[in-house]
């Protein structure tokens, strides 16, 4: 159903652009939405498969830090 949709959204981009037709630019737009919408993959960041006895470290910094600074709040008393 993705493929249909991709296609429907990519035809009627070109022929919006093509003809400059509004109604080819509302019905990509609208192709756009709905695709956004059934898409399952909203909130992945990372897929990884872990095998029996493998280990997986997530680590969480500060945005307002720079990349490289390792201190935090409890390291500061």
């Amino acid at each position: 159903m993705d493929l249909f949709f991709r296609r429907l959204l990519r035809t009627a981009f070109r022929r919006g652009m093509a003809d400059r037709n509004w109604a080819w630019f509302l019905i990509a737009g609208c192709v756009f939405v709905l695709r956004r919408t059934l898409s399952d993959n909203r909130g992945l960041v990372s897929s990884v498969k872990i095998a029996p006895g493998e280990q997986v470290l997530i680590s969480v910094r500060d945005r307002s830090a720079p990349a490289g600074d390792t201190t935090s709040a409890s390291d500061e008393d």
